[in-house]
């Protein structure tokens, strides 16, 4: 077996060449290294601390989004009550004014039946009047004046009942 054996030369040469090369390395090595490493972190640092600014940013809008969708259902859900509102006010108008005219209707109708009734019995009363005069002129056989007509037309009027005449038009 070959054994090594430590030579103090090689030793002192091999820790001053190992001083002389960390030397060399810290002097312009390290130095621009750990300025890598530092401007690396750095970097890394900002990104993370804009990440979580974008997130809050984020979180923010969603926020806001989720209170204006928020909104625009309440404001929907308004508008949709006023208008329930709205066509129930107006269904109600339509149906008082229907009522109305029907009862405008039904008023007129029974004014017009009136009047015809009226008309009606003024026209029966002026046949009577003129039967009246006819048969009582073929009666008597001779003229009767304009006073004598109507005594005798209220005469006979008086005798029938005009209500009678009246219930049976309506």
């Amino acid at each position: 077996m070959f054994l090594i054996k430590p030579d103090p030369g090689i030793i002192i040469w091999s820790i001053l060449t190992f001083l002389v090369l960390f030397f060399l390395l810290k002097k312009f090595a390290f130095g621009p290294i750990q300025n890598m490493i530092d401007a690396r972190r750095d970097s890394i640092l900002e990104s993370i601390e804009s990440a979580e600014r974008t997130r809050k940013d984020a979180e923010k809008l969603l926020a806001d989004y989720r209170e204006s969708i928020a909104n625009a259902k309440q404001e929907a859900e308004e508008i949709i009550e006023r208008a329930h509102k709205v066509g129930e006010n107006t269904k109600a108008e339509i149906v008082t004014d229907a009522r109305q005219q029907a009862q405008k209707e039904i008023d007129d109708a029974r004014d017009q039946i009136q009047r015809e009734t009226r008309k009606a019995v003024q026209e029966i009363k002026d046949q009577v009047a003129d039967l009246a005069i006819l048969a009582a002129g073929k009666v008597t056989a001779k003229s009767i004046t304009g006073e004598d007509h109507l005594r005798l037309v209220d005469e006979a009027l008086s005798e029938v009942d005009l209500n009678e005449l009246g219930a049976g038009g309506s």
